[in-house]
């Protein structure tokens, strides 16, 4: 996988979210240290990946070029990503990693196997025994 896939990932993920009416805050009392649309890309770039939220920050501290393509000063804790997925509503994640992979799809991209899951958004206010 070169570079190039990431960058190109990340401009069309980002042109997608500011198409979708997301706002950039969850609330005007937000400590606005990142949007939405970032933290929004920074997920779907994890689930691209297919890693887990420490990784996705270490490769986003690694490569300048993406932190200037998602105009980040400084990566995010990785909690942070997390904290962001829970906040979330799945339907709107669901429709923008769909429209994205779609996307992907009509560009001639190679994804070999795609399979969207409910196991990251469990309730965080329910005991584990429910969940």
């Amino acid at each position: 996988m070169s570079a190039n896939r990431y960058i190109r990932f990340v401009e069309l993920s980002s042109g997608l979210i500011r198409d979708s009416r997301v706002p950039l805050y969850s609330s005007k009392y937000s400590r606005k240290t990142y949007t939405q649309h970032q933290l929004l890309i920074l997920l779907l770039l994890k689930e691209y990946l297919a890693t887990d939220y420490r990784d996705t920050v270490e490769l986003i501290e690694t490569m300048d070029v993406l932190k200037d393509k998602i105009n980040l000063d400084e990566s995010p804790h990785f909690t942070t990503i997390q904290k962001f997925c829970q906040r979330i509503k799945s339907f709107t994640f669901t429709r923008l990693l769909n429209r994205l992979m779609k996307m992907f799809y009509d560009w001639g991209e190679k994804i070999p196997c795609t399979a969207v899951d409910s196991f990251g958004f469990t309730s965080s206010y329910a005991s584990h025994y429910y969940s």
